[in-house]
């Protein structure tokens, strides 16, 4: 672990607000990035972001350097997208999100008429950021859930199966129905893709 970083995290088990505000800083859009996977809605990431926030905050007194911190707050952050779905009974609301991650650091839309080929190349990448995010945000609840889990977080699907209380077989149907439904997604996009190119 690198020095400014042990002490930003030492600094906030003293409960100093620098310290704090700096962490914060330091992880929001990586963090906000991750909530958005499993929830659809802006207002609700950054709730469940500043949730997680205050959970970290709250225990990071117990963190013992030892292990990764990143991956030590990652798993406070599943938790809180975990726990807000279960408590709200999360429903889809199928809305189409700019990744936030993007926007977050400044990144702007580039404009399509004159631009360079690195300009393009970098509007494609965002392009297909967006398009795999709302792909990932229109898949049904439990899918969506366990894709996340299995995917991004390497769970099992006995991990998986205790943490959403349902069998190993059931997780893996989901996954098997979430990565059928992204591939017909993918295969969408090829499709539309091909069809300007006419």
């Amino acid at each position: 672990m690198d020095k400014p970083l042990q002490d930003i995290i030492e600094g906030c088990q003293r409960n100093d607000l620098a310290s704090q505000k700096s962490l914060y800083k330091t992880y929001f859009n990586l963090f906000m990035t991750t909530c958005m996977r499993y929830v659809q809605r802006t207002e609700d990431a950054e709730e469940i972001l500043n949730n997680a926030f205050l959970r970290i905050f709250r225990h990071i007194g117990k963190f013992a350097f030892a292990g990764s911190f990143d991956g030590w707050m990652k798993r406070i952050v599943v938790n809180c997208c975990l726990d807000f779905i279960k408590k709200n009974q999360y429903q889809q609301n199928l809305r189409i999100i700019s990744l936030y991650h993007d926007y977050a650091e400044g990144y702007q839309p580039i404009s399509i008429t004159g631009e360079s080929a690195q300009e393009k190349n970098l509007a494609d990448v965002k392009y297909d950021k967006e398009y795999l995010l709302r792909l990932l945000q229109e898949l049904p609840e439990m899918p969506r859930l366990v894709f996340n889990l299995y995917v991004f977080e390497e769970y099992n699907h006995r991990e998986i199966g205790e943490v959403l209380d349902i069998a190993e077989r059931t997780s893996q149907a989901h996954l098997a129905k979430a990565r059928q439904l992204l591939a017909a997604g993918l295969d969408k996009k090829k499709l539309m893709h091909k069809l300007q190119r006419v």
